[in-house]
C-alpha cells in the first residue's frame, strides 16, 4: 500500500481513544433503545443478534485472526485479501442459504421460537455485516491505517446514535427500523474503512 503506516504510539492512542468515545455512545443508547422498542422487540433483537453472532462466530473459526497476523506479516501479499473476500463471500452466502432453508421447515419454530420470518433474515444478514464490518477493520489495522479507520468508525458511530435519537424522539423506534439503521450503519462503515 502507497499510504503511510501510521505510528504505533498513535494507532494505540486513536484506538484508545475511539474505544472510550464508543464506550460512551454505547451507555447513552443503552439508555435509549429499551425503551424505544419495548421489552419484547429489544428481547427478540437481542435473541436473534446474539444467536446470529454466535453463527457467525463458529463459521469463521478463527480464521480472521489468523488472516489478520499474516497479513500484518505481509503487507503486499494482495492474493491473500482476495482469497479471504472469496471466503468471505462464501461464508456469507452458505449461512443465508441455510438460514433460508430452515425458515421453510418446522426446525424454524424450535430454533427461533416464537419469531417472524422477516426479522430472522434481518437478523442473519445483521450477522454477516458485523462480521465482515470487523474484517475490514483488521485489514485497516494490518496496513497500520488505524488512525483514518478509527475517525471513520467514530464518525459512523455518532451518525448512528444521532439516527436513534431522532427515532426516538419522533416515537418512530420499532424493530425494523431499528434493524434498517444497524445495517445501513454497518454498510456505510464499511466504505470508509475499505477507501482507507
Amino acid at each position: 500500500m502507497s499510504v503511510t503506516e501510521d505510528s504505533l504510539r498513535t494507532r494505540y492512542m486513536f484506538k484508545l481513544t475511539s474505544n472510550v468515545i464508543g464506550l460512551i455512545i454505547s451507555l447513552f443508547t443503552q439508555t435509549i433503545i429499551p425503551r424505544g422498542l419495548g421489552p419484547k422487540a429489544y428481547g427478540d433483537f437481542s435473541f436473534l443478534s446474539n444467536f446470529f453472532t454466535q453463527v457467525v462466530g463458529f463459521f469463521d473459526m478463527g480464521t480472521s485472526i489468523g488472516f489478520y497476523t499474516k497479513l500484518s506479516q505481509r503487507q503486499k501479499d494482495a492474493g491473500m485479501v482476495v482469497f479471504y473476500s472469496y471466503f468471505t463471500i462464501i461464508v456469507s452466502l452458505l449461512i443465508l442459504f441455510i438460514v433460508l432453508i430452515i425458515n421453510e421447515t418446522p426446525l424454524a419454530i424450535k430454533i427461533w421460537p416464537g419469531q417472524i420470518a422477516f426479522y430472522i433474515y434481518l437478523s442473519a444478514i445483521w450477522g454477516v455485516l458485523m462480521w465482515c464490518t470487523q474484517i475490514l477493520t483488521k485489514i485497516v489495522d494490518a496496513y497500520g491505517l488505524t488512525v483514518s479507520g478509527e475517525v471513520a468508525r467514530n464518525f459512523q458511530k455518532i451518525l448512528g446514535l444521532i439516527l436513534i435519537v431522532i427515532m426516538f424522539l419522533h416515537n418512530k423506534l420499532n424493530l425494523k427500523n431499528f434493524f434498517f439503521t444497524t445495517m445501513c450503519y454497518l454498510y456505510f462503515l464499511e466504505s470508509p474503512l475499505f477507501g482507507s
